[in-house]
């Protein structure tokens, strides 16, 4: 039987496309385009290593908590985001490193995650912080070697980079606020400045916020530990997700 030749538009180049990518018999695959990440998120899980922060300095710390609090957020913004963590293990991390974590990456807003502590909180309260540094005196050991002094004071130049993002972190704060009470995450929300190292060298918008509730001589249980970060993950996704909306509008 003779051998049928296909014609020359298929003996060149023919495109085949299956689940979604395009290949050539010459053996280029071609991906299909994916959307842009909508903003560059970075998520601060606050204490870790050496520094427990609140709880009874068991199984069940706050820096544990945030860790954990900071991944799973994570995973519910991926998909639209480019999400990163300024830590990812139970390691110590300077102040000044978390914030350039969010500036090397030129990220359009940090949030440092922290876990509230009573008296001073409840199971449906939450707090939100902007840094104000008007009375903030920086240690020596936090003075970053080499870096330069902003012009008329004797303050490292790296942190006064908040001041300037100030009234963008102000409005950040108001809004996670207002969306945190909309998810149910919280009925009642504060929003305060105060003098933040974790913040301070961050230039861009940056918050620090506080949920949950630990009762430092009450040791938890897995399964309430657990609860607590599947009942206010969701809702803080979800509350950052209208934050992005409402900064790049």
């Amino acid at each position: 039987m003779p051998t049928v030749k296909p014609p020359s538009f298929f003996r060149s180049r023919v495109f085949v496309l299956l689940t979604g990518i395009c290949v050539s018999l010459a053996g280029t695959f071609f991906l299909p385009a994916r959307p842009a990440p909508a903003a560059t998120i970075v998520l601060d899980p606050g204490h870790g290593g050496n520094d427990s922060g609140a709880g009874n300095h068991g199984e069940f710390t706050e820096k544990r908590f945030t860790l954990t609090l900071a991944q799973q957020v994570a995973g519910r913004l991926a998909a639209r985001h480019r999400v990163a963590l300024t830590r990812t293990a139970d390691v110590t991390t300077a102040p000044e490193d978390r914030a350039a974590v969010a500036n090397h990456l030129k990220a359009d807003l940090m949030i440092s995650l922290h876990l509230a502590v009573a008296p001073y909180c409840g199971d449906r309260t939450a707090a939100v912080y902007f840094h104000n540094d008007e009375r903030l005196t920086i240690p020596p050991e936090l003075t970053i070697p080499g870096t330069t002094n902003a012009p008329g004071t004797d303050r490292p130049a790296w942190a006064t980079l908040q001041t300037r993002h100030r009234h963008q972190s102000q409005h950040l704060a108001a809004t996670l606020k207002q969306a945190l009470i909309d998810t149910g995450a919280a009925d009642t929300v504060t929003v305060s400045g105060a003098p933040l190292v974790a913040l301070m060298g961050a230039d861009l918008p940056a918050v620090l916020l506080e949920v949950g509730c630990v009762h430092p001589a009450v040791a938890l249980t897995s399964q309430q530990f657990n609860q607590q970060l599947n009942d206010i993950a969701e809702p803080i996704a979800a509350a950052i997700e209208t934050a992005v909306k409402e900064l790049l509008r």
